[in-house]
């Protein structure tokens, strides 16, 4: 189930499998994110983004000091990291269902990364994958 133990195990197996092929991102954030609403467990999820060491991986459990905080709902978080609805992210902010505390402008910039040709390939293969370990 996307988020759970068994997931986040899987997903970092596959960030693994991948790690050589994935270019640091050009953008650094260190972001903490609150998933509410996760079926499997009572109270949210906390996990992290860090990408000032060059992964992108997000981990578990939250930063101190971050950039900026984001709280959203488990359905639209699956609805983003597996189906890759991203029109989704704009829409979900615009209406107050994910809830962003500090520098927005640092969100909106990750939203305008283009991906070159090799990177869309590798995102594709990646999604795949995620989605394939998702239930």
């Amino acid at each position: 189930m996307f988020l759970s133990a068994e997931w986040i195990a899987a997903a970092r197996e596959l960030h693994d499998e991948f790690a050589h092929r994935i270019s640091p991102p050009e953008e650094t954030v260190r972001m903490n994110v609150t998933v509410v609403d996760a079926p499997f467990v009572e109270g949210v999820v906390l996990g992290h983004l860090d990408t000032t060491d060059g992964s992108v991986i997000p981990r578990e459990g939250h930063l101190e000091g971050p950039d900026l905080a984001v709280r959203v709902p488990y359905e639209i978080a699956r609805e983003l990291l597996v189906e890759q609805q991203f029109e989704m992210l704009m829409i979900s902010f615009m209406s107050g269902e994910i809830e962003v505390e500090g520098d927005v402008t640092m969100v909106m910039a990750l939203q305008d990364v283009e991906p070159t040709p090799e990177q869309q390939e590798l995102a594709e293969e990646v999604i795949a994958r995620l989605q394939a370990i998702t239930r």
